[in-house]
Parts: C-alpha cells; structure tokens; sequence
C-alpha cells in the first residue's frame, strides 16, 4: 500500500543534459552544422550510386550470364585485343592514351555496326584495318592499310563528351562503304580502300587526352542510336589476334 501512493518523478537531468527539458518537444534546431552534415550525406550517396554503376558495367562484363540482355552463357566477347599502341591503355571496352588498338575478331558479316561513346575528348579515329602491328603508336590517319574516319577532318560538327560515334561497315553493296555517324546521323560515306585485302579488323586510335568506351556488340549494353535498318553487332567469329 505504501508503494502504490509513491509517486513517480521524472528525474532531474538539468545536470547531465545541455538541453532545457522544456524544449524536447519542440522541432529541432537547424545549425549551419545539421545543413553540411546533410550535404556531406548526399555527396557520400552520389558518390555510392556512381560507384555501383560502375561495379554493375563490371559484372557485366565477367558475368553476363546473370543478365537478361547477355547473348549466350559462355560466349566469347568481341572486345580489344593484346594489339595496341605501348601508350594506349584499355580497362574493358574504354581506351584511352596514345596510339591504335585492334579488336579481337575481324568484321565477316555482310553489315555491321558498333559504336563508341565520348568520355573525354580529343583526337580520334575510328574504323577498319588490317591486322598489322606496325606503327602502332600513331593514329589512324598515319598508318598505311587502313580506311578511317578522323574527328579533326570532320568540321562541320563538334565533337562533345558524351556523344556518339557510330560506325557500319556495308559489303552487301558493290564497292564497301564505311558509315560514319553522329549522335544517330549519317554524316560521312567512305568508299572502300584499294589498298586493303583481306580480313579487316575495327580499331580505334586515340589521342589529346581523348578517352572512349565502346560497344561492339549491342549485347551487354543496347547501342544507344542505331544499329541502322539491315545491320547489327559484330559477330564473334574467331580469336585470332
């Protein structure tokens, strides 16, 4: 009975609490404080979401036999081969540096498309050529045997980080055409080159800084304009290179 007429009291914590008790209630305080803690956060989240988009283009690549757009398990990726410029640095599908790479299969089909995305600008050249590991460390435009479109010969647009190169490559007419395109456009119709027989392979050379991602098959990722009525990925043949 004595128990039950003692009545509770909230305890004193003026001494261990720096806030008035009477202002619990209240809606918080924002300091200077609280809105660059809050900045910080949603920095750190952008910086996470960049970082998993990342980490998914990765698992893409080893893996795509976890993803719905992925072709085949197992099947062998068109992608860059081991002939490269000694500058030119690769890391998946971007390439960057100095110098030509080679793709790792040559284009057999009778139209074939692929494309590459703007990272950084630069210098570039993009198209076909034959398998040769000479004059590896210049452009395109330098090296014999090979049939190119240069972004410095090209002034009627400027080239900006983000846009698109496509590329086509026709045989199903007389003489091969090479088609050059732009965000989507048709912008250049190169006629086939004397000078090249046989097998061509894509490439790419790069330079000024320029950096390019690419994507030869629409597989892991869909091209992002295009392939054009009649064309498609590279298909993978064979590793030769």
């Amino acid at each position: 009975q004595q128990r039950a007429n003692i009545r509770y009291q909230r305890p004193d914590r003026s001494d261990t609490h720096p806030i008035d008790p009477t202002l619990e209630a209240t809606e918080p305080r924002h300091t200077p404080h609280h809105h660059d803690n809050h900045a910080k956060r949603l920095v750190h989240t952008t910086l996470m979401a960049d970082q998993l988009s990342k980490l998914c283009c990765c698992l893409k690549v080893y893996f795509p036999c976890f993803f719905d757009d992925a072709k085949v398990y197992g099947a062998p990726l068109v992608c860059f081969s081991e002939i490269k410029g000694p500058r030119v640095r690769i890391s998946n599908f971007y390439v960057a540096g100095v110098g030509t790479a080679l793709v790792n299969v040559p284009v057999i089909q009778n139209r074939a498309y692929w494309e590459f995305k703007i990272c950084e600008t630069g210098h570039f050249c993009v198209g076909v050529c034959e398998p040769s590991k000479k004059t590896l460390d210049c452009h395109l435009s330098d090296r014999k045997r090979t049939w190119q479109f240069s972004s410095k010969s090209y002034s009627k647009a400027e080239f900006k980080k983000g846009d698109f190169i496509g590329i086509g490559y026709d045989l199903a007419d007389i003489r091969p055409v090479l088609k050059i395109y732009h965000n989507g456009k048709l912008v250049k119709n190169l006629k086939g080159s004397k000078d090249i027989q046989g097998d061509v392979y894509p490439c790419v050379s790069v330079g000024d800084g320029c950096m390019l991602e690419a994507n030869f098959e629409g597989s892991l990722q869909n091209f992002q304009f295009g392939p054009p009525q009649g064309f498609s990925g590279i298909m993978y043949t064979r590793d030769i290179l």
